[in-house]
Formats: C-alpha cells, structure tokens, sequence
C-alpha cells in the first residue's frame, strides 16, 4: 500500500479509553483532579445525582488532507465519562475550575439537603 495512502486512515496516538483522575478524601470532604489534555472547557460536563459526581467528556475531531489533487476529510466523536460515589454532599458548596488541561473539583462533606445538580465549571 502506498504511504501517502496509508497515512489516510492513521489517527494521532491519542487514547479516549477514559481518563486519568486523582480523587483525595480529606476531613472537609474531596479533592478530585482530572487531567484532560486538549479538551475545551466547553466540552466538559461536571454534575452531582444521587450521590455520585460525573465528569463527562465530548470532543470531535476532523482531520483534512490534502494532497495530489485528493482530499479526505474524516471526523471522529469520542465521549467519555466516570462517576465517583461522594455521598451526601451540598451540591451549591462544590467547586470546579479548569486549568492547562487540568480540572479541579472540591466536593465539602454535608449531610443535610438534596443532592442533585449541574455544576458550572470556572
């Protein structure tokens, strides 16, 4: 097969099995961080229900080439989520922000109160 057909159906070394988070339990509740490389802010989805926080993903991805009067044009979606049980927390108290490629989530223990929500990411 030719190489500059081949190079046609190769995709960047980049693996959306999921994620990587680090996920600390102090006394006031927590601290997760999720590495996320390249993913925009908008792509990310932060919520709270029923105990359990979810962080899902969604990004698309097109690759043109254009080479000896032939174009190609291949899209791809790759989503991704996990969930972590945190238990009773206070969904109004939890704190997201993203960074470099990094998101960072602070979930304070409370026992009182519903648990279900979306969270806005800063």
């Amino acid at each position: 097969m030719p190489q500059a057909f081949q190079r046609l159906f190769e995709w960047p070394e980049v693996s959306w099995q999921g994620f990587n988070v680090d996920v600390k339990e102090t006394s006031e509740g927590y601290d997760l961080q999720a590495d996320l490389p390249g993913v925009a802010k908008e792509n990310i989805k932060l919520s709270i229900n029923d105990g359990y926080l979810t962080i899902g993903v969604r990004q698309e991805e097109l690759r043109a080439e254009d080479q000896d009067n032939y174009i190609c044009r291949e899209r791809r979606q790759i989503s991704s989520q996990r969930s972590f049980y945190v238990g009773n927390v206070s969904p109004e108290d939890v704190e997201a922000n993203y960074k470099d490629g990094v998101l960072h989530v602070r979930v304070p223990k409370v026992t009182d109160g519903s648990s279900n929500r979306e969270i806005p990411i800063q």
